[in-house]
């Protein structure tokens, strides 16, 4: 696989047809390379069939793309797809790699992209251990509509970045990772095989801790961080995740992830994070792979994670899952 927008050898699937999905699906496709959105029957993919993919970044023209669809996993065909991106909801992940099992090619790789902890298991209980590799990304997206997708600036100006490494169950040989990586890059979304990825994993998460409290208050980042006591407590949950962290063996660096985590808020401005987002709308939330997998661990291994408890349960009284 060779960057400069060059075509790619191998067919990429990507599975899960919402914002996220579809702004890789399309760069991608803009790139030449051979690729298909797989979904699940929404009026989204419907469109797609029918007309390009348009994309609206914030401060450029919109531009559109044909995106190759299959409206569900079973309109592909087995061992079609070398590999496989995975951007569906963390809480649809297992049901969706399930639908998906027949479509990966024998030596190809399942790379799921949420965010949170532990998909590499019910990734690699479908695709098996030697088939599975994991990551994260900085790319922002979402779905404006059947046909119709915005992308955050980082992603629009190339500045995304997107990590994949083996940990846990996903075992995945890194060389075809590597060949994923590079077919992301040539697509403007630059990519890297990571050997340190449970420190980027729990570096996200702890970066992350901005979601729950901002989705107890549902208010924007900025209203979160210009609040003195806002700020305390996000410093308190970041560091509840970096103890937590340490507790399964895993240690940050915590002044340099403390001080990239203030950056990025006081630079986000008035944005809903995507937890807040799905809250104020009624819809369910990641919190279980993410603020509550923190709180489950820090259980398991006798961690005190006060903060983190304490807004989980204002959560929960609000009905919120």
């Amino acid at each position: 696989m060779t960057g400069g927008g060059a075509r790619v050898r191998g067919r990429i699937g990507v599975l899960g047809a919402g914002g996220m999905g579809s702004a890789f699906a399309a760069h991608l496709a803009r790139s030449g390379a051979d690729v298909v959105l797989i979904g699940r029957g929404s009026a989204h993919v419907a469109a797609l069939a029918r007309h390009p993919l348009l994309v609206d970044p914030p401060d450029d023209p919109s531009w559109s793309v044909e995106v190759p669809v299959a409206r569900h996993a079973g309109d592909v065909p087995a061992g079609s797809v070398d590999a496989l991106l995975v951007l569906t909801k963390a809480y649809d992940l297992p049901e969706a790699v399930a639908s998906a099992a027949h479509v990966l090619a024998a030596d190809g790789i399942a790379v799921p992209l949420q965010n949170g902890l532990g998909t590499d298991v019910p990734t690699a209980d479908v695709f098996g251990d030697e088939r599975v590799l994991v990551g994260i990304t900085t790319v922002g997206a979402a779905q404006q509509g059947p046909g119709r997708i915005s992308v955050s600036t980082a992603t629009a100006t190339g500045a995304s970045v997107t990590d994949i490494g083996a940990t846990g169950r996903a075992k995945g040989a890194l060389p075809r990772g590597r060949e994923l990586a590079a077919a992301l890059t040539a697509a403007s979304l630059p990519a890297r095989v990571s050997p340190r990825i449970d420190e980027l994993i729990w570096g996200k998460l702890a970066l992350a801790a901005m979601s729950p409290l901002s989705s107890v208050l549902r208010v924007t980042v900025a209203e979160v961080w210009r609040s003195p006591e806002g700020r305390a407590l996000v410093e308190r949950m970041f560091h509840e995740v970096a103890d937590v962290a340490e507790a399964v063996g895993v240690r940050l660096d915590r002044a340099r992830a403390w001080a990239h985590a203030a950056r990025t808020f006081a630079g986000t401005g008035a944005h809903y994070t995507s937890m807040c987002t799905d809250v104020r709308n009624g819809r369910r939330t990641e919190l279980s792979s993410m603020g509550g997998a923190v709180a489950r661990l820090g259980a398991e291994h006798g961690i005190p994670v006060p903060a983190h408890d304490t807004v989980l349960g204002l959560l929960a009284v609000a009905g919120v899952r």
